[in-house]
């Protein structure tokens, strides 16, 4: 059984739709189908019942799922132990990161790495979406992308770093500018100012799940391609806008007001991607500057 059998067996698993598991692995269903048929015929067993209307586990796919588990743990404990043997005291690192937002955090990583691994050089490019961030690790333009997914493709590993809640971002003098928390079901009639729609968009998810839950479809009103020119939008009056706690933490911008959502919700996670083949040993320095950055932040918000 391979690595990617493992990886395409469980995210099927997990999704029961062929086409949601081929779009989570970045592959098609043709190929999706060929990987899952071609590891029931190694098993000599079916895996799972398919019909036009649904997918489900075969009482042989409920037994494998475990082990394939088990192997997929195995496997990532593996690869970690061959970044934590690898040295990584020079050389050249790209860090991407996507959004306004993670540009104070990618800073102090930058100076961490200078302070502990003087011999590392950590180049920053940034990127306008966490997509477009995913794809250059894919394509390894970067070695390695700040930002947020809920999920990512076979073949990445992400660290979680710090983790972020949701808001509301009015303008000053706003009928619900002094309101403690909100609802999202209370911004019914409002023009919203929306950031594009971008493959596991995390803001733009939780926009719409919000929206699904209440019924409420807010008008979007204007279209902004980043947090920034979103609060500018919503600092002349001509919208609110979802956004970020990191985006509240880090806007230095007049006559805008943040409402925190009081709705339950999965947080978001500003993390860290890499290919888990990666071949710059380097890599390993840029991750441990990057968590200490976590620690600091979190060691910062436990104080205020």
């Amino acid at each position: 059984m391979e690595h990617h059998q493992v990886i395409a067996f469980l995210t099927l698993a997990e999704e029961l739709h062929f086409g949601r598991a081929a779009d989570r692995l970045f592959l098609t269903q043709p190929t999706l189908s060929r990987t899952i048929r071609s590891l029931e015929h190694e098993l000599g067993t079916a895996l799972f019942e398919r019909s036009s209307r649904s997918v489900r586990l075969t009482p042989a796919g409920s037994a494998l799922r475990a082990p394939a588990q088990a192997l997929r743990r195995s496997h990532d404990q593996a690869v970690a132990s061959v970044v934590e043997a690898a040295a990584g005291l020079s050389g050249t690192v790209t860090l991407a990161y996507t959004g306004a937002t993670s540009y104070r955090f990618s800073a102090r990583v930058t100076a961490l790495v200078a302070e502990r691994y003087p011999g590392v050089t950590l180049e920053l490019v940034r990127t306008s979406v966490a997509a477009e961030g995913l794809n250059h690790v894919l394509d390894h333009s970067v070695d390695a992308v700040l930002g947020r997914w809920d999920s990512v493709p076979a073949g990445i590993s992400i660290r979680p770093l710090a983790e972020e809640g949701f808001v509301i971002a009015v303008p000053a003098g706003h009928r619900l500018a002094s309101r403690a928390s909100i609802t999202f079901g209370e911004v019914h009639g409002e023009p919203f100012i929306a950031l594009p729609e971008h493959p596991r968009a995390v803001l733009r998810e939780r926009f719409c799940e919000l929206a699904e839950r209440y019924g409420v479809f807010p008008s979007v009103a204007h279209s902004a391609p980043d947090s920034w020119t979103a609060l500018a939008l919503v600092r002349e009056g001509l919208g609110i806008t979802l956004t970020l706690t990191s985006v509240r933490d880090n806007a230095m911008v007049p006559g805008v007001e943040f409402i925190p959502v009081n709705d339950a919700l999965a947080p978001a996670w500003l993390s860290l991607v890499w290919l888990t083949r990666y071949t710059n040993s380097a890599l390993i320095s840029v991750l441990r500057c990057a968590e200490s950055a976590a620690q600091e932040l979190l060691e910062r918000r436990s104080r205020t």
